[in-house]
């Protein structure tokens, strides 16, 4: 069957409509004619799989890897074109769920296309007795594709992937490399009863002689008990004059320059004063907090997670701040003793999911005269500000592209009590 794609929808389906029934395929730029095989049925759609491209976009350039469908799927769309899709989507999804005009979409592209992600995470197979690495498919754990680089990650951290050898992978069932901007490596190696310390430093010690490993860590996947094999169990980066340490499951955003231009924007926006109170809600490791510290009173950090609590604790004491006060606590139980304290702005940077709908209500009803929701899903994003809308108006709207050669984004909404 051929047909015409009539834009990409999030999170990264072509659309196009037969006979005014609407269908999904998995590639095809705007414009675009090209054959689908139909491979699902549904009273409300239909979903195909494109075959052939018939009428190539100019926007469509060929992908770099192999695999890329896996983990960018975007590759095969020249970058700014990407940025223009993105910036699109949003727009479209904020109108619709919210039935209002928004501001104007700032969208701001990565520095870098190619090489920024500074995690990355994978599984250790094996065929015919073989290890190989290989990421899980999209929605699947337990379908896999074999890689030997990721252009998404940067040199060093591919280089290492490159170095491991069949005898040193298969003791191994899994692996997360972090890289700092000094091309520092922190490694995690998931095992299963398989490694003990003096063996897996035998086993990887001629690494640590060829990249600069700052810290090598052994993860049991039956008890999840962590040994330090080498170095350090963290990575140190540092952000705009702060210093941070990284553990090897804490959360940080995979794109470090690209966060550096959301905080231009935050401190714009916000406009910080040195008597405002400060609610770094879902704080992670403290970034948000941290860099916003020296700009106001008081900062007040909420966080639930047990391994970035205690590296935003450290980061805290690394970088000599005395105004930030926090709590290992789950936000949906913080929200109400935070908001009976004076805060003058709220920073909510939640997971995919979004907020709790009690924690909505809680803003709403009694929230700060600012908040600034960093989103990384826009339909989570659009459910919520629903909700916060009865109480708040939509000061800006900005979309980040963090994740280049996919079709995820990064969304700050700053809104303002009415």
């Amino acid at each position: 069957m051929a047909i015409i794609i009539e834009k990409i929808v999030y999170p990264g389906k072509s659309m196009s409509r037969i006979g005014g029934k609407v269908l999904f395929t998995d590639q095809g730029l705007p414009g675009e004619k090209v054959e689908i095989a139909v491979i699902k049925e549904t009273k409300g759609y239909t979903q195909g799989q494109t075959v052939k491209i018939i009428t190539p976009s100019p926007h469509r350039i060929i992908p770099r890897c192999g695999h890329y469908r896996v983990c960018s799927p975007y590759q095969y769309i020249d970058y700014s074109y990407q940025v223009e899709i993105k910036k699109q989507q949003l727009s479209e999804i904020l109108t619709r769920h919210l039935k209002a005009d928004i501001p104007e979409i700032v969208f701001r592209e990565s520095p870098h296309a190619w090489g920024y992600r500074n995690k990355i995470k994978l599984k250790v197979l094996r065929q015919d007795k073989k290890p190989y690495l290989a990421y899980n498919l999209p929605r699947s754990t337990d379908r896999f594709t074999a890689i030997d680089k990721c252009f998404l990650s940067p040199e060093t951290t591919n280089s290492f992937l490159n170095a491991l050898s069949p005898d040193s992978l298969k003791y191994l069932t899994g692996l997360t490399v972090r890289e700092n901007k000094k091309n520092e490596l922190l490694i995690d190696a998931y095992h299963d009863h398989a490694l003990d310390k003096k063996t897996a430093y035998k086993i990887f010690e001629d690494l640590f002689g060829k990249f600069h490993i700052a810290g090598f860590m052994l993860t049991d996947q039956k008890d999840l008990k962590k040994t330090l094999v080498h170095g350090d169990g963290f990575l140190k980066e540092t952000i705009e004059g702060f210093d941070f340490h990284i553990g090897t499951g804490s959360f940080f955003q995979v794109n470090t320059e690209m966060l550096s231009v959301l905080m231009g924007d935050m401190r714009n926006e916000l406009g910080l004063s040195p008597d405002n109170v400060l609610a770094d809600l879902y704080c992670g490791i403290g970034t948000f907090g941290i860099l916003l510290s020296s700009k106001v009173k008081r900062v007040i950090g909420v966080e639930s997670g047990k391994e970035n609590f205690h590296f935003m604790k450290k980061n805290i004491e690394l970088n000599n701040i005395k105004n930030f006060d926090i709590s290992l606590c789950d936000c949906k139980e913080a929200i109400s003793p935070v908001l009976k304290q004076r805060v003058d702005i709220a920073i909510i940077d939640p997971p995919r999911k979004g907020i709790d709908t009690g924690i909505c209500n809680a803003l709403t009803m009694s929230g700060p005269p600012t908040l600034a929701y960093i989103s990384c899903d826009p339909s989570t994003l659009a459910r919520d500000l629903k909700i916060l809308l009865s109480s708040y108006k939509i000061k800006s709207v900005h979309g980040y592209d963090f994740f280049p050669q996919t079709p995820h984004m990064e969304t700050m909404v700053i809104l303002r009590r009415s």
